[in-house]
């Protein structure tokens, strides 16, 4: 996944920044909320997995308040409130471990499942990165719908609750939780939204949207395959 960033002429520097603030102000905390919350007992992969989805909800219910307040970077404020809560409460520790009994993927679904998630990233790098460069010219024929996502990411960066930027004073009446993550991101981190959307967010969402199924599957019928 690192390889596939720096060989598409993304900043080391901001690789390394996106994944630290991905790890500490949404993984983690979304996993303990998970842990807390969820009935299944996935064991790492599927707890990571489903931490990534609950923080990301939660990030971007932070920042929409945050940003609405005039004060984008406080919702960074709700990793750092979640992490010390689930330290200081007693009851609340157990859920900084794997629980006991946790499933135990086999080796040969657990490695089907890396080849599904080696694919996303294949797919990013030949498809996404290939013709969608950082700078000029790679960046001058992007595919059609991109610059439309990229307006949405700068407007949800400064404006809550959001207009359509391409018409003066039109509410976005659309899906946009999507472009508040990144966002979001975008302040906690200073990286560029064109960096975000044509590289670095894809990839955490994409992964944990794999692993889930693969959990949800299981849940359903009582097998990985």
């Amino acid at each position: 996944m690192v390889l596939a960033l720096l060989a598409h002429d993304t900043p080391a520097g901001d690789i390394a920044m996106y994944f630290g603030y991905v790890a500490l102000g949404v993984v983690v905390p979304g996993t303990l909320i998970w842990r807390a919350c969820s009935p299944v007992r996935g064991g790492l992969a599927v707890d990571l997995s489903g931490g990534t989805a609950v923080g990301c909800a939660a990030e971007v219910l932070a920042y929409i308040a945050a940003r609405a307040g005039n004060e984008p970077r406080w919702f960074l404020a709700w990793p750092l409130a979640t992490m010390i809560t689930f330290t200081v409460t007693p009851r609340l520790r157990r859920h900084w471990r794997v629980a006991p009994g946790a499933w135990r993927m086999p080796a040969g679904p657990a490695w089907s499942l890396t080849g599904l998630v080696a694919v996303v990233v294949i797919w990013a790098a030949t498809i996404l990165y290939q013709w969608h460069g950082l700078r000029w010219p790679g960046n001058a024929n992007p595919y059609v719908d991109m610059p439309f996502h990229l307006s949405l990411v700068g407007e949800l960066k400064h404006h809550v609750p959001p207009m359509v930027p391409q018409v003066l004073g039109e509410p976005l009446s659309y899906h946009w939780f999507v472009y508040a993550e990144m966002a979001a991101t975008s302040w906690a981190t200073g990286i560029e939204p064109e960096t975000l959307l044509f590289r670095l967010s894809m990839l955490p969402m994409g992964t944990a949207f794999v692993v889930l199924i693969a959990a949800l599957g299981k849940r359903v019928t009582g097998s990985w395959w």
